[in-house]
């Protein structure tokens, strides 16, 4: 199964669209949203469309309703290394959610279901968002709870839980007429089954000349805590810049910075925006991890998946935003607008070595490196 090297972003989706509508003060506005993503790095390719719908009542509620799909083909280095064919495989993602406004404070609830052919997750989710202080500061508190089931194709008797909890706070702050700050915490502790079933470790032949390979076994319990610190400086030529920083560490020992800034230029009286940005990200490799196990059975918990490797990747990004109406009155609608998206990102290993390399000692193959190319096309109109 090789969607779950994508999972991790799927734990953030709750915190997204929490973010999306803790608008304290005012409701999101009402649109309909349609995106069509494309990733190709790694021996994976994954696309598919998203659809997002908005929908005001009475000035007090808003109901957004998103459906999502990924569309995966190939088979990552892990399955390559492993003999695996590639495959091909459907995940489908379905959310709903209500934000409540009572004066500056918005409540914000909704569930998000997840489903493929051998993973089903459920997900729960509520946030406040208070403004305060002549609005010129938001408060955002959220909490989710996920419940999953996993399975494996190949093993129709295996079947295994994992239950997750997320807790976030976030501060925003106006500290200039040019300056917005803001910071964000969140902890997620998790319990089950942490594992892909599908991954291996390798260890060395009692000759040392070969490696073999053997399940991977994981603990069954993790907490991580994430901080992250943001600014926007709006520049006098009416464009602005933006930059961001991130901690995160886990109780399996990796500790990750993640360091990006952007600039973002309109054009044509700003119905034509520019964005440019660079994103880095480098991570230490957790304790029970080794791409080449001494012997079987070497420690308690042992684990190769490269996600949990020493690693570091570069992402350059442009995107490109025009207005194609802006005509308040013309039928039901009122704005449209269309977004290109595109990022290169650089992925480098420092201790995970490509094993499908043959003809060389075992642990002497070349570490693992691939480059990935990811577009978007975002469609969106407001009425």
């Amino acid at each position: 199964m090789t969607t779950r090297c994508f999972r991790p972003l799927l734990a953030f989706a709750p915190a997204l669209l929490l973010a999306a509508g803790a608008h304290a003060g005012v409701l999101p506005d009402e649109r309909a949203d349609a995106l069509y993503k494309v990733y190709d790095g790694g021996g994976l390719q994954v696309e598919g469309p998203s659809v997002l719908v908005r929908k005001n009542f009475a000035d007090k509620v808003s109901v957004t309703a998103n459906w999502y799909v990924d569309q995966v083909s190939g088979a990552s280095i892990d399955m390559v290394g492993l003999g695996a064919s590639e495959i091909r495989e459907e995940r489908t993602q379905k959310s709903l959610s209500l934000d409540y406004l009572r004066g500056k404070t918005t409540y914000t609830a909704g569930a998000q279901s997840t489903d493929e052919n051998d993973y089903e997750g459920n997900t729960g989710f509520v946030s406040i968002s208070q403004d305060m202080f002549g609005d010129l500061t938001t408060v955002t508190l959220g909490a989710s709870r996920g419940w999953d089931t996993i399975t494996d194709v190949g093993r129709p008797d295996f079947e295994d839980d994992l239950e997750r909890r997320t807790y976030s706070i976030g501060v925003s702050q106006v500290l200039t007429r040019n300056l917005i700050a803001g910071v964000d915490y969140e902890a997620i502790t998790e319990q089950g089954f942490l594992q892909n079933p599908y991954r291996a470790i390798r260890y060395l032949s009692p000759d040392g000349s070969t490696s073999i390979f053997a399940p991977e076994v994981y603990p069954r319990t993790r907490t991580s805590n994430a901080v992250a610190v943001r600014t926007k400086y709006f520049l006098p030529w009416r464009a602005s810049v933006s930059g961001r920083y991130r901690f995160f560490s886990d109780t399996w020992d990796i500790r990750a910075h993640t360091a990006e800034i952007g600039y973002t230029q309109p054009f044509l009286g700003d119905a034509l925006m520019a964005d440019v940005s660079y994103r880095y990200y480098t991570q230490k490799a957790a304790s029970f991890y080794s791409d080449l196990f001494p012997r079987e059975n070497f420690q308690n918990f042992m684990a190769r998946d490269k996600e949990l490797s020493s690693n570091y990747n570069h992402s350059v990004g442009v995107a490109l935003s025009y207005d194609f109406l802006k005509n308040p009155g013309w039928r039901f609608l009122q704005r449209g607008s269309v977004s290109l998206h595109y990022d290169y990102i650089m992925y480098r290993f420092r201790d995970f070595r490509d094993a499908s390399v043959t003809g060389v000692t075992p642990g002497t193959e070349p570490l693992y490196r691939y480059n990935a190319n990811v577009a978007q096309l975002f469609v969106s109109v407001w009425f």
